[in-house]
């Protein structure tokens, strides 16, 4: 039996080539939750949140109940109960990813972003071919609910930005003339969309139309100034200048690669598994994936999310963003600044993370954003790109990201991070002290490193020592 689902237009199902009747709209939308996770777990309570929205007075009287009557039906009109599995508090749809027209077609755009610059006609024919498995322009069409909104969302950005990448290389392959009318298109359909409009004048300019490049960007610029009192993106700038001075123009820019990623810490233990884990997330083929990092106070949270994202910055080579809390406005002012972007000081949030989304179009990048409240405008749409969040309520994640609770160390993890800031010897001749401080800490890394290095400092202290002054001071 094979089956096939799309999420690239109306929500399908086919088994063996035949349409599969999904049924009514909340039913369609409880399938959609679980193919955007495939093989994930997706907890009961989200199913609800996604269907009925945060305000538990509009949900129905059994939410829960009806859940189970939808994924009852689901199975039936799947033909096969053992795809559909309840466990531990939710439901995992057990099918490949390659199932799902969504991650076919991420990969390869991703795929082709990577290959942009060294095989720009191979490039073009991926992202063509990619482009090619949407039916219409809207994700998850006709599929209700809080869920299905956010992934339309994110989806819809994300191929906005393939269109704009695949003209991009339309035009630094010559292909100017065959350019210009879906850029007239998406200009009219994005009127503020300043990428858009800087291909635009390009491809006119290119196939000789200067007069109307140049009238083409004052009345974008006239446009954004009145509408948003904002002046255009110094790269559409610098194209109309170069454009009025008769100087060469490029087609695919080459942008800054900023490195913002802090040190990396030598000696992080007992955090293996939840580095693989968050490393198979970042490197899965296609998407924008992101990986949530949340726990106690004290849980190296902050450490882990650095440490990943050197593991895996190699897969990023356009470069890594970081921030460590702040408003939204600010961090995406500092964000477009390193990624060659100049953002007006007072520019709303929204225009912000429009500029950020466009800035982000065609590139590799890894965005880190340590105890960031609400993430939802930071994150990238593009295929390629990824983001790692510490601190963020799991409800503002995307509903397909992968979370991982950070915890407190095992006592043996616990014992070797005091060994390595310590010293093997001195903390082997107290083993019992050793995991005396271990307690007093939680078995927390932050405050066992603290603990650590106030010990090093110290070599006339014994760790019995340090036991005794920290239980004296509560």
């Amino acid at each position: 039996m094979r089956l096939e689902f799309r999420v690239l237009g109306p929500l399908r199902a086919r088994c063996d080539g035949r349409e599969i009747e999904l049924g009514r709209p909340q039913q369609r939308a409880v399938l959609a939750a679980l193919l955007l996770v495939p093989g994930q777990l997706v907890p009961t309570d989200r199913l609800v949140e996604g269907l009925w929205g945060e305000d538990d007075t509009r949900w129905p009287k059994d939410p829960v109940g009806q859940i189970g009557t939808h994924v009852h039906r689901l199975r039936r009109a799947l033909g096969a109960s053992e795809l559909l599995v309840a466990a531990a508090g939710g439901y995992r749809l057990a099918v490949p990813r390659e199932a799902v027209d969504l991650f076919r077609y991420e990969a390869a755009v991703a795929e082709a972003v990577a290959l942009r610059h060294r095989e720009p006609s191979r490039a073009r024919e991926l992202l063509g071919e990619a482009l090619g498995a949407w039916e219409g322009s809207r994700a998850l069409d006709g599929v209700p609910g809080a869920f299905a909104e956010r992934a339309r969302e994110r989806l819809v950005a994300g191929r906005l930005a393939a269109v704009k990448a695949l003209l991009d290389l339309d035009l630094a392959l010559g292909r100017h003339a065959e350019a210009v009318e879906p850029l007239a298109g998406l200009a009219a359909e994005h009127p503020q969309d300043e990428e858009v409009h800087r291909l635009q004048l390009l491809a006119l300019h290119r196939c000789g139309r200067t007069a109307e490049a140049l009238a083409a960007y004052e009345a974008l610029r006239e446009r954004l100034d009145r509408e948003l009192g904002l002046e255009p993106a110094s790269a559409v700038v610098e194209l109309a200048d170069r454009i009025r001075r008769g100087q060469p123009t490029v087609s695919l820019r080459r942008l800054p690669r900023p490195c913002q990623l802090p040190s990396d810490i030598p000696d992080l233990v007992g955090r293996a598994g939840l580095v693989r884990r968050a490393e198979q997330a970042l490197r899965a083929a296609g998407g924008s994936p992101v990986v949530g990092l949340s726990g106690p106070s004290g849980s190296g949270a902050s450490a882990l999310a650095v440490h990943v994202a050197h593991a895996v910055q190699d897969d990023f080579p356009d470069g890594q963003l970081y921030a460590s809390g702040g408003e939204p406005g600010a961090v995406l002012g500092a964000f477009l600044r390193a990624l060659g972007e100049q953002p007006a000081g007072d520019a709303p949030v929204g225009e912000l993370t429009e500029r950020y989304r466009t800035a982000l179009a065609g590139r590799r990048v890894l965005v880190v954003l340590d105890g960031a409240a609400d993430p939802t405008p930071l994150l990238p749409a593009t295929p390629g790109c990824a983001a790692v969040v510490t601190g963020a309520d799991p409800g503002t994640l995307p509903c397909e990201a992968v979370r991982l609770t950070v915890g407190p160390l095992e006592p043996h993890d616990a014992h070797e991070l005091l060994a390595r800031v310590v010293g093997v010897e001195r903390i082997s001749r107290e083993p019992d002290e050793a995991a005396e401080l271990a307690a007093l800490c939680g078995h927390l890394p932050v405050l066992l490193r603290t603990a650590a290095t106030r010990l090093a400092a110290r070599p006339w202290w014994s760790v019995a020592d340090l036991v005794r002054w920290l239980t004296e001071r509560g």
